[in-house]
Parts: C-alpha cells; structure tokens; sequence
C-alpha cells in the first residue's frame, strides 16, 4: 500500500469512528431529549391536577365540548373539566367584557382564529408551545407563533333530513334549492349574524361573479327562507329531529348533531363546499389555572382527540397524517374569502338586504 493510500485509509477509518461516536452521541442526546419531555409532562400532569379543575369558554358546539370533556376527564380523573358555549361574536364580547373588567375566569379559549388576534393584542392570551405543534404544519400556527393553534376547520354547506328528503330528491347544488318544491322548507344560518356564514355567501359572490350571486340571493329570499343565529346549531338540530327537510349550515354537524351514518342527517356534497376558517386553541394569560389550561390545550390539540372526537364529529383536521372522516375528505373544498373591515361590511350589507333580512 502507498504511503497516499495508507493515509487514506486511516482517515477512512477515523471518519468511521467518529461517525459511530457522533451517531452515539446523537442517540443519548435524542434519548436525553425524550426523557426530559417526560419529565415536563409528568410534571405539568401533577401541577394541573393539584389545581383540580379547568374552565374552557368556546364555539365549538356542546356535543364537540362534551366529547373532549369525557375524553379529558377520563385520562386526567383528578380533573374535573366545565365548559361554556357560545357562538363566534358572542363568545368574543363576553370574554372582551371579563377581560376588560379584570375578570379573569376562563383557563382555556377556544375561538375562530380571525377573533384571536384582537385578544392577542390586548395581552389576554398566554404564550404556551403546545407539545403538539410539531404535529402541525406552520400554517396551522398563530402569528407569532406560540400562542395558539387552529386544529381544525369548519366547512359550510347544505344538509337534509333523509327521513324527509330521499338522496335522489335531495339538491345536488346551491343552485337547487331554487326550485319549487323546497319553498318554506329551508332553514338557514344568518349570513348576517354569523360572520362564518358570512363568508360562504362571499364564497359565492367571488365564484360565480356579482351577477350571478346576487340574482341567487334574491330568489332565494322568495323560497322564504326560516333564519337563525348567531349560533349554527339550532338550524342543525332542526334538520336532525326532521322539523326542517332542508338546511344551510355548517354541514360537520351532520355527525356531531345527527349521529353521521346512524341518524337521519346527509350533506351535499356541493362544488365546491367551502372551509369557513376555523378554531384556535388557545391558553389565557391569566387563567386561573394555567397548569390545568395547558394541559387541557395539548389534549385537544392531541392526535388522540382529533382521531377520536373531531374526525368522527365531522370536522376537518389540520393534525399532519390524520385523515378526515371519508364523506368529508371526498368534498371538493376550497377557501372562502374572509373579507374585513369597510369591505366585509359594505358586502354583508348588500348580502342582508339582498336576502331581506
């Protein structure tokens, strides 16, 4: 062997040695690293359940809210978990009110991520890096990051009683609920008084063009439409219990209120069907039990609840790797816009009158 040759050899050998020692290394470090997490949820685990209990306000529906209830309470059963709900706006001026006034009640806020930011704003949420956030993609994240994360989205469309409305009856499009048969039978969510609503008939307006959407609006005021909110559900449990055929909703509540394939709810599987932004998780700067609080968000924001609870009740799931119930994740889905300020209200204005609302 030549001198050269030897000399790489001997490099080649060194390079393999450290290699092995790097990737040793490595492995403690990961080890150390897994041990340590642990070690802080352990930790977190015993401090929340010192604390005993956890109040979380949001406007995700009381079934939603009774699911994750009975799943936290059963992982942590020194815990005793109390929910309150209440749709987007009015959700959003009661925790401004408390907030404002020094009452610091809520642990944990569960919120349309387009509400979150005014609250981030005035200090009311706490930086908490939930331990799921790897799981999450960055468009899942607040911004700036750490403050909360939007796991899942609402999706706006049609739904009907299949007691009442057979599948070859049923409206296969918006444009389907013009015709005669359906006049007085549908219930609807105020575009008025739910923004998320709102932006579905944005959705509209932007896809088939000003013409075209306000020409539907208007016919569909003369089908006489029965309108509810601000709250989604009431119009869900209408349809479910068979006192509406038909309903323009939220159309996850066909598995969260009507019990998906075991009751007597179906959705249209419109084109498009539109994503109407979505929940954050978020923790609140002053909870009165911050342990508890952020236990409560990794929960939620776990693949544990988002397979279990969000998947079957209906939702769509930003969790990376967890599939969408499979009526859901058929859907043609796109974006609605989310128009603000003077532009969100001059629409929602001529939406309103457009439906005589």
């Amino acid at each position: 062997m030549t001198r050269t040759m030897k000399r790489i050899a001997d490099r080649m050998r060194n390079l393999a040695r450290f290699s092995l020692a790097a990737g040793f290394a490595a492995g403690l470090g990961l080890a150390a690293d897994e041990a340590s997490a642990q070690a802080n949820y352990d930790q977190l685990v015993a401090e929340a359940t010192r604390e005993g209990k956890v109040l979380a306000y949001g406007e995700i529906i009381t079934p939603t809210w009774r699911a994750v209830k009975e799943g936290f309470e059963k992982k942590y059963p020194g815990i005793t978990m109390e929910f309150v709900y209440q749709s987007g706006q009015p959700m959003m001026t009661r925790v401004l009110t408390e907030q404002d006034a020094g009452r610091h009640l809520n642990d944990v806020l569960v919120l349309d991520i387009l509400r979150l930011p005014v609250l981030f704003e005035k200090g009311y949420l706490a930086k908490y890096e939930s331990r799921e956030a790897a799981n999450y993609d960055k468009i899942w994240h607040s911004d700036p990051p750490g403050y909360w994360i939007n796991n899942h989205v609402y999706l706006g469309g049609i739904m009907y009683n299949t007691a009442l409305v057979s599948a070859d009856q049923a409206p296969k499009s918006f444009e389907d609920l013009l015709k005669p048969q359906w006049k007085g039978k549908i219930a609807m969510v105020s575009p008025v008084a739910n923004d998320l609503i709102f932006y579905m008939f944005a959705g509209l307006v932007r896809d088939w063009g000003d013409a075209k959407a306000f020409d539907f609006f208007a016919k569909l005021k003369a089908q006489e439409p029965l309108v509810f909110g601000p709250g989604g559900i009431r119009v869900s449990q209408g349809v479910s219990t068979g006192e509406f055929p038909i309903g323009i909703g939220f159309i996850g509540h066909v598995f969260s209120v009507g019990a998906g394939p075991n009751g007597k709810m179906a959705l249209v599987p419109t084109k498009p069907t539109y994503a109407l932004s979505g929940p954050g998780v978020a923790v609140m700067a002053k909870a009165p039990h911050p342990n508890a609080a952020r236990l409560l968000a990794d929960y939620m924001n776990s693949r544990e609840v988002q397979e279990e609870h969000i998947v079957t009740l209906g939702y769509r799931t930003s969790f990376r790797g967890v599939k969408a119930n499979p009526t859901i994740s058929d859907l043609e889905v796109v974006v609605a816009p989310t128009p603000s300020g003077e532009a969100k209200d001059k629409l929602q204005n001529r939406i309103k009158e457009a439906l005589g609302l």
